[in-house]
């Protein structure tokens, strides 16, 4: 069954640091490549005669980057990060999902309102899409970047950072972190702990502390450290957006207790009935009756396998990427979701 890609050239590659790079990707085919600020692409790579499939954040803007570009980091013991880092080059033909991702401040209104990005390392991908969509379509949003890194060499985008701090100089402030740095940084030194994080929300929040949005992506445990504090402080579960940015491939739990239902999904504007077998997730299922659900981490941690329940019941096992809305809305993610009921519908986007 058709599964809709899409095909880049890479046009261009800018060495961002010593161990990152961004890489420029011209849509071939289709022409048109549409996506927002925050979503990422999942490639499908042919790695040693296998296909393997990774996600990255695009680091662009849509409308105010030509086309359209990822960040990566080379991990030392990245196979994936090492293929980029070493065959990746101008001119290679690369094909890739359709932009995924909810990682995403809540529509703005009228009124003036702090949106605070939380980054680390790698993590400041996504946030750099997100703070140039933002300060140029939400005047009235004060974007607060906090962005931690080892040491000042480790700060990817920093030129053009420090530029549309410039140019922003009154709506968007940065605050750099360095928990190793060289003896003449004259900055912030440390991680960004609760304490210190508490401290620059109440000095920095211009506005109403419940209109906030506070957008998180870097390690597991900036981001927990992150979610407690602000909870802590009264942040609502609604104000705040997480991406795990470096996924840990592990397969999640299955449930206790499952049986065997038939269920429907909607798919390019088909219904399919297919069986799901007990233990069984509905995006394994639907892969086995050959409907091409999209996927990546296939562990409740990227969304890429996002769908709506539209009837009847369903059971994550595990959800570390909707939120308390999106469920309310039928969000599910195909990789954790086991059916409960024989009256489920799922509309795949």
């Amino acid at each position: 069954m058709f599964q809709p890609t899409h095909t880049f050239s890479v046009y261009a590659i800018n060495q961002e640091t010593a161990d990152t790079r961004t890489y420029i990707l011209k849509p071939m085919n289709p022409p048109e490549f549409l996506y927002t600020a925050g979503q990422f692409l999942t490639f499908l790579l042919n790695v040693h005669g296998h296909e393997v499939r990774r996600s990255y954040s695009l680091s662009s803007a849509p409308g105010l980057d030509e086309l359209p570009a990822v960040t990566v980091k080379r991990i030392s013991n990245g196979e994936i990060s090492r293929f980029w880092h070493d065959s990746v080059q101008v001119g290679t033909q690369l094909t890739a999902l359709p932009a995924a991702g909810r990682f995403a401040a809540a529509p703005a209104d009228a009124k003036p309102r702090d949106l605070f990005l939380l980054g680390a390392g790698s993590g400041i991908t996504p946030l750099f899409s997100i703070l140039k969509h933002t300060l140029v379509h939400e005047p009235n949003t004060h974007v607060i970047l906090l962005y931690a890194n080892r040491h000042e060499r480790e700060v990817i985008f920093q030129k053009e950072l420090n530029e549309w701090q410039t140019h922003f100089s009154e709506q968007f402030t940065i605050r750099y972190f360095m928990s190793q740095p060289s003896d003449d940084w004259p900055g912030l030194r440390g991680r960004i702990n609760n304490y210190r994080l508490e401290n620059e929300v109440r000095q920095q929040l211009r506005y109403d502390l419940s209109k906030a949005q506070f957008l998180i992506c870097g390690p597991f445990e900036l981001m927990r450290t992150a979610e407690i504090t602000l909870r802590f402080m009264g942040v609502e579960e609604e104000q705040i957006r997480k991406e795990n940015f470096v996924i840990v491939a592990q397969t999640p739990p299955p449930p206790l207790r499952s049986q065997a239902h038939a269920i429907e999904l909607r798919h390019r504007g088909q219904v399919h009935t297919i069986n799901v077998p007990a233990f069984t997730t509905i995006l394994q299922a639907g892969l086995s009756h050959g409907i091409p659900i999209p996927y990546s981490c296939k562990g409740g941690r990227c969304s890429a396998c996002a769908a709506q329940c539209r009837a009847g019941k369903v059971r994550m096992s595990i959800n570390d990427v909707l939120t308390a809305r999106d469920l309310s809305d039928g969000w599910i993610l195909t990789c954790t979701a086991y059916p409960e009921s024989d009256d489920v519908l799922i509309e795949l986007p």
